[in-house]
C-alpha cells in the first residue's frame, strides 16, 4: 500500500510491540516502507528524546531498543544514520557524552558503527511564517541533515500536559535557549505556538513514536513508567498526537499544542489507520500531570509551584535552567523565590534526583 497523496488525510500506522519484538519494516510498510522517505547515501538524523541523562527503564528518554531498530532499518536502505539531540542545560560535548552514555546510546552507536553527534554549532535562521518566532538559533546537526526521523516518546509534561510529536523538534533548539523561550513564552498558548512555528521550518520527514513504555503522572522526567505496548508511525505530527489522545482517552483540544494547531487550521480532515486504530489499542486509566486538572476544567483559581524536597543534593541544575533566575542554592538545598517564579517547571523537568515536587496551591 502506498501513502495517501492527500496531505489532509494522513496515514498513521499503529503496531502492538515490545522492546524485544520490534519490527520497524512491518510498521512502515503501510506508509510505503522506509525507502519511500530515504535514498541511498543520505545522512539521516535520528532525533531522539534525550531530555536528561537517564536510565531507559525510567521512561524519560526514547528507549535505546527503538533507536537501534530504526538505525538498523535505515542502514538497510543504504542511508547513513546518526543520533542527536540537545538535552536540557548547556549544549556541550561533556553534557552530550553523559546523556548518550546514561541513556544507552553510546553502546548502540559503537555496535552499529554509526555516529553520535558532538557538533555543538548553532546557526540563526529566519522563520518566515512564524506566529511567535520570527527567527531562532537551531543546532547545526539538524540543519545539515538530509532527512530527519523523529523518535518521540509518549510522555506527560507538567507544563504542556503531553509531550509528543508536536514537541519533539524543540530539541533542535540549543541548550539554554530552550529555557529562555520558557521565559519569553510563559503562557501555554504562546509556548504552543512557538513549538508549532519550529515545525514550519524543520518538519520531520518521518515520525516513529515509542509508546511501548510511556510515562504518566508528573512528567517529563518525574512521572511513572506505564506499559502501553505500541509503536506508531506517520509523517504528520498533528495526526500522530491526535491518535495518541484518542488511544489514551484525552480530549485533544485541552492539549495546548493541539488546541493552537486547531486554531491554525492544521488538524487533518481525516486520519487513516491502515492497520490498527487507536480504539484497538485503547488504554484506560492513564494519569495526566497533577496540574492538568485545572487546565482541563478551564479553572484559573489555582496553580502549582515547584518545591525542593529533602532529596535535593544542591547539584545546581535547577539554578542553571531557571529562565528567571528564581532559584539559588542556600546551604545544601535549592531555594525558590516565588515572586520571580513563572511556573514553567523547568526545574522539575531537569532535576536528576526527583527532588522537586509540584504542590497544588490556591491563588
Amino acid at each position: 500500500m502506498t501513502p495517501n497523496p492527500q496531505a489532509n488525510h494522513p496515514l498513521v500506522t499503529i503496531q502492538k510491540s515490545t522492546y524485544t519484538t520490534l519490527d520497524i519494516q512491518s510498521l512502515l510498510q503501510p506508509l510505503g516502507g522506509l525507502q519511500h522517505y530515504l535514498h541511498k547515501g543520505e545522512r539521516v538524523l535520528l532525533k531522539t528524546n534525550l531530555l536528561i541523562p537517564s536510565d531507559p527503564e525510567k521512561a524519560v528518554v526514547t528507549h535505546p531498543a527503538v533507536v537501534r531498530a530504526v538505525a538498523q532499518t535505515v542502514l538497510k536502505t543504504g542511508a547513513v544514520p546518526f543520533i542527536a539531540d540537545s538535552p536540557s542545560g548547556q549544549f556541550t560535548k561533556r553534557r552530550l557524552e553523559k546523556a548518550y552514555q546514561k541513556s544507552g546510546l553510546t553502546a548502540i552507536a559503537k555496535d552499529l558503527g554509526i555516529d553520535l553527534n558532538y557538533d555543538t554549532g548553532v546557526t540563526k535562521i529566519e522563520i518566515p511564517h512564524g506566529k511567535k518566532l520570527k527567527k531562532t538559533p537551531l543546532c547545526d546537526y539538524a540543519l545539515q541533515a538530509d532527512k530527519i526521523i523523529a523518535l518521540p516518546k509518549i510522555k506527560t509534561h507538567s507544563y504542556m500536559i503531553m509531550t509528543l510529536a508536536t514537541k519533539i523538534m524543540y530539541g533542535i533548539v540549543p541548550g539554554l535557549t530552550k529555557a529562555k523561550y520558557h521565559s519569553m513564552y510563559f503562557r501555554r498558548t504562546a509556548f504552543a505556538d512557538m513549538l508549532l512555528d519550529l515545525l514550519t521550518v524543520k518538519k520531520p520527514d518521518l515520525i516513529i513514536m515509542d509508546g511501548i513504555t510511556g510515562m504518566e503522572g508528573d512528567g517529563p522526567s518525574g512521572g511513572t513508567p506505564v506499559h502501553l505496548g505500541v509503536l506508531l508511525a506517520t509523517d504528520d505530527a498533528i495526526a500522530m498526537d491526535l491518535a495518541v489522545c484518542t488511544m489514551l482517552g484525552i480530549e485533544p483540544i485541552r492539549i495546548p499544542t493541539l488546541r493552537q494547531a486547531k486554531l491554525r487550521h492544521l488538524w487533518p480532515t481525516q486520519i487513516q489507520y491502515p492497520s490498527l486504530s487507536p480504539q484497538d489499542v485503547r488504554y484506560t486509566g492513564f494519569h495526566l500531570p497533577s496540574g492538568a486538572v485545572s487546565l482541563m476544567s478551564g479553572s484559573k483559581n489555582h496553580r502549582q509551584q515547584p518545591v525542593p524536597t529533602e532529596k535535593c543534593t544542591a547539584c545546581g541544575q535547577c539554578v542553571e535552567i531557571c529562565p528567571k533566575q528564581a532559584i539559588q542554592l542556600i546551604g545544601r538545598c535549592a531555594v525558590v523565590d516565588y515572586s520571580k517564579c513563572i511556573a514553567c517547571y523547568c526545574c522539575h523537568e531537569v532535576c536528576p534526583y526527583d527532588a522537586i515536587q509540584l504542590e497544588y496551591i490556591q491563588k
